[in-house]
């Protein structure tokens, strides 16, 4: 065993000696300490490389030493046994390849770093899932040497029984647990593999009675299996979450979901597709707010931008609404800390007219991100989470107004500074504001209560709350935003 990037050996076994007869097939097992292990990190991915050899023939694999589990009693997830929380997206090659422009961007490897190391750390993400589809080993490669944490889903999607129609299930049992089998034996050394997904929003026994049971004893690791609406097989094993609020607005699913609603939530959307579980929960799919990359609506969301903004709207301001927005689900959904993780819905994916969902780059080629999207979305991913409980469209010239700011913080070390909540005009000046001291323990959770008082100059404003730690660990300060229109008082 040696260590991968300086190739100095660690470990070695004894030699073993044996004969083959010809066309005599044999297996050996041996077992190699690791003293002193240096353990596998996003922040410290340290690997490692375990070379065979027989004097004729060497074969080598890469590995890392990591421990990766959920909890249901906490209903969080513990990477080397401290809690880890997951922030990031999702990535559907599959899809990608149906794009004009996709080519051979995806065997590009300056390209493929870009997507998966140099995007992810600017917007804080830290996790994935590869959605639906398979990728190249490469990427798993690169994610390893990253640090990225990998839900990897197998490629099974049958729906529900309430999709109208379109719940199909047509397989053969042992036909899939042995495919489920090779997708296993394929990427088990992958230290970036954390979670085994079975499929996604998908209703069929057969996963937790016969293929998740079969296959799962061959992962030495004992990563968790992931079932989507068929619930957890293991007492630990997590559930995922896809709180679509959007879609009751896209497809006329009861009472239409606005923004201000939010404010008398408590983080959490109960589904009709599953019934509530105990364990530990990923949302991993949230928004139903697609554009294309032109900043036309998708086929799934004309309806939706349409009543947010009216048929005449400029793609400029569909980009602008659909950052901002999705910047305050983010925010949301990890405010309440009912998740181990929240991943948006969809990094990559392929852009074309007639297509149902869509990214957010505005060049693919180069992966230059929506300008909008990367500022708003980008703070509202950021360890140091800060969230305004505040949705309504107007504050009223002179009035008190009381606002709640919660917090969390993700990571393990505590967080001292300041936050300020702030009220700006339309030139960006300071109209009113207020500072409290910040204090949050590591992997804390906090609510901060500010009166404001709401001058009397009317006009549209930007109420902002930013959260400056102190240390030289932090980027900079986290920002949350809202904007108000100030009018005149009642009279």
């Amino acid at each position: 065993v040696n260590t991968w990037k300086d190739q100095q050996e660690v470990s070695r076994a004894p030699v073993e000696r044996s004969e083959l007869q010809p066309g005599e097939e044999k297996s050996w097992t041996q077992t190699v300490r690791v003293p002193n292990a240096y353990l596998w990190t996003p922040e410290h991915p340290f690997l490692y490389m375990l070379e065979t050899s027989t004097g004729g023939d060497t074969a080598s694999t890469r590995f890392a030493m990591r421990e990766f589990r959920f909890d249901t009693a906490t209903k969080r997830a513990y990477l080397n046994g401290k809690v880890y929380f997951l922030r990031g997206s999702n990535i559907t090659l599959h899809r990608f390849f149906e794009d004009p422009k996709s080519g051979g961007l995806p065997w590009n490897e300056k390209w493929v770093r870009k997507l998966l190391v140099d995007i992810p750390k600017r917007m804080s993400w830290n996790t994935f899932r590869f959605c639906i589809g398979p990728v190249p080993d490469q990427w798993l490669d690169i994610a390893d040497e990253a640090g990225l944490l990998i839900q990897n889903e197998f490629f099974v999607w049958t729906g529900h029984p309430m999709w109208r129609g379109r719940y199909s299930r047509r397989w053969d049992a042992e036909e899939m647990i042995r495919q489920y089998r090779e997708w296993v034996r394929d990427n088990w050394n992958h230290p970036s593999v954390v979670i085994w997904d079975a499929n996604n929003e998908t209703l069929d026994e057969v996963f937790a009675e016969r293929i998740i049971p079969a296959v799962r004893p061959l992962d030495l690791s004992n990563r968790p299996w992931e079932n989507s609406y068929n619930g957890p097989v293991g007492p630990d094993d997590p559930v995922e979450d896809h709180p679509y609020l959007f879609v009751r607005n896209a497809l006329g699913f009861g009472k239409p979901f606005h923004m201000t609603d939010l404010e008398g939530m408590n983080g959490l959307e109960s589904s009709s597709m599953r019934p509530p579980q105990g364990h530990a929960m990923i949302n991993n799919e949230y928004g139903w707010l697609w554009l294309n990359r032109d900043g036309s609506p998708t086929i799934l969301t004309e309806k939706v931008y349409s009543e947010l903004l009216g048929s005449n709207a400029t793609p400029e301001e569909r980009f602008s609404l659909n950052a901002y927005l999705l910047a305050g689900l983010t925010e949301f959904w990890r405010a309440y800390r009912h998740y181990a993780g929240v991943l948006h819905f969809v990094y990559l994916t392929s852009s074309y007219p007639g297509a149902y969902t869509s990214d957010h780059f505005r060049d693919v080629e180069a992966l230059d991100l929506e300008p909008h999207f990367r500022d708003y979305v980008g703070e509202a991913f950021k360890p140091l989470g800060v969230y305004i409980n505040f949705w309504q469209p107007t504050l009223e010239a002179g009035s008190n107004r009381s606002f709640v700011v919660k917090m969390v913080n993700d990571d393990n070390e505590p967080v001292k500074g300041k936050l300020i909540l702030s009220l700006e005009g339309q030139e960006g000046a300071e109209i009113a504001r207020r500072e409290l001291a910040l204090d949050l323990p590591g992997l804390g959770q906090q609510d901060y209560r500010f009166d404001l008082q709401v001058p009397n100059k009317t006009g549209k404003c930007l109420l902002k709350a930013a959260a400056y730690p102190e240390g030289q660990r932090h980027s900079g300060p986290t920002v949350s935003r809202r904007i108000v229109t100030v009018t005149a008082t009642s009279p």
